[in-house]
């Protein structure tokens, strides 16, 4: 427990002296991901975020921004842009942080959702990767939802087939909608919800769905990414688990998580 204490003092001394440190390629990387957070929080130039951060001059800033995130700062000031962050390192038994996480910047009016609701659980039945809820919706509703309409499928982007999560919970209980974006057709029995105008941290995902790998992407956003973003969880909001078209049981299947958040004061 000491050891691995000292080595969090050494990676706290480095997170504390990012700035006109020229430390190895994770020191690069936290200081383009904080950089990001500058870019969406606040009205710093451009020149003045680069020289925070070690760089000499917007161009070379400019330069290792993009070969990290595959776009220009200025480009990030924009939502919707995929962005890439590297969280502290912390040790525990192993390293966290290495992974970069893929995310964007969404402001969505509000919408509704379709389909059934009700409150979910995290356990599922034995011999059985889905909740309760998400098994009753497969089970009864998603094959309306693919073909309930005139012209096809009900599963469109953005949302496709989306969970919507409240942020409180009841004696282990989630209040949950899961189903499609509405549309002004609503079918028989089935649930509507609005869900509010907000900015969304969307979290790309690669890897099956279900309950052995939901809940550890939210483990690492949580964890993770809040606390080194400028960001906090809009608790007002639901969550969202946006599942586009695909084999959901696939190693490189890409499926969404969109947190609500709202800049930290």
């Amino acid at each position: 427990m000491d050891l691995l204490q000292e080595m969090n003092q050494v990676i706290a001394y480095i997170e504390e002296n990012l700035t006109g440190m020229s430390l190895s390629e994770h020191i690069r990387r936290r200081r383009l991901s904080q950089a990001v957070f500058d870019l969406q929080n606040s009205n710093e130039k451009i020149v003045d975020i680069a020289l925070k951060y070690g760089y000499e001059s917007p161009t070379t800033f400019t330069r290792a921004f993009r070969e990290l995130h595959g776009v220009t700062p200025s480009s990030v000031r924009k939502t919707s842009v995929p962005l890439k962050t590297y969280p502290p390192i912390t040790f525990l038994l192993t390293a966290k942080g290495v992974t970069g996480m893929e995310f964007r910047i969404e402001k969505k009016e509000c919408f509704q959702i379709m389909g059934l609701s009700g409150y979910d659980t995290a356990e599922c039945r034995p011999g059985d990767t889905l909740t309760p809820l998400w098994r009753e919706f497969m089970d009864c509703y998603d094959a309306r939802l693919w073909n309930g309409c005139d012209t096809g499928s009900y599963y469109t982007a953005p949302f496709w087939q989306v969970g919507a999560y409240h942020f409180q919970s009841e004696n282990g209980k989630t209040k949950t909608i899961i189903g499609a974006q509405y549309r002004g057709t609503k079918l028989e029995n089935m649930a509507v919800e609005t869900i509010p105008a907000a900015t969304w941290a969307v979290f790309s995902m690669n890897s099956p769905t279900g309950i052995d790998y939901v809940p550890a992407a939210y483990t690492r956003i949580l964890t993770e990414w809040l606390p080194s973003s400028g960001y906090g969880r809009d608790v007002s909001i639901p969550s969202l688990e946006v599942f586009p078209p695909g084999n959901a049981g696939s190693a490189d299947y890409t499926w969404e998580i969109w947190m609500p958040v709202l800049p930290r004061n």
